[in-house]
């Protein structure tokens, strides 16, 4: 068996530059712990799909879509609270920020600012803005994803993308959630046992 008749094809990344897009999900992805800092903070992803931008997926023609990870926290200074206050063209006072509902961006339109990494394999979302004043909306036919990771149902889990479901399985949460029920006893000298 030759790797090229297994590996699936790397897609070219979006080009660099400014695209009308749409938000089609958001997932939570649960408190997940850093190794560059050492210490777990929530995260979430947000989605959105590029409808003039099309790949073929499988035979089948497909817009683009682009992701962007974010820690989920209110101070001024954070990112996900600068790109939503970008998004919607407004500020937040802190108050007001602490009641928004992230999950009310999906389905909204908007401008993604497109670059690539310093490598240039890697598209990604650098800002979010509103769209101009009279231009058309955006819009897709894909499902939105409203992934809460508190609310859990294993259906919708299961209709997650498997790279998404992949990080969510790395959170606090999945793991308390998905822990034995019966703890496993080892044998003092179980090392003996197993030849190697």
């Amino acid at each position: 068996m030759k790797v090229k008749e297994r590996a699936k094809p790397k897609l070219p990344p979006v080009e660099p530059g400014v695209y009308m897009a749409i938000c089609i999900g958001l997932v939570d992805l649960g408190e997940q712990y850093s190794t560059a800092y050492k210490y777990y903070s929530n995260k979430c992803l947000y989605i959105w799909e590029l409808p003039t931008e099309l790949v073929e997926v499988d035979g089948e023609q497909k817009p683009r879509q682009l992701s962007k990870e974010f820690t989920v926290a209110a101070t001024s200074k954070s990112h996900l609270r600068k790109l939503i206050e970008s998004w919607n063209g407004k500020s937040y006072s802190d108050e007001d920020f602490l009641e928004f509902d992230l999950f009310d961006q999906v389905g909204k339109p908007c401008q993604l600012n497109v670059v690539l990494n310093e490598t240039g394999e890697y598209a990604n979302v650098e800002s979010v803005i509103p769209i101009p004043k009279g231009f058309s909306a955006p819009t897709s036919d894909t499902p939105p994803i409203k992934w809460n990771i508190d609310e859990w149902n294993d259906e919708a889990f299961a209709a997650l993308p498997e790279w998404i479901a992949d990080k969510v399985k790395k959170s606090t949460q999945y793991q308390k959630l998905h822990a034995p029920a019966e703890t496993v006893e080892v044998k003092a000298d179980a090392s003996k046992e197993c030849p190697i």
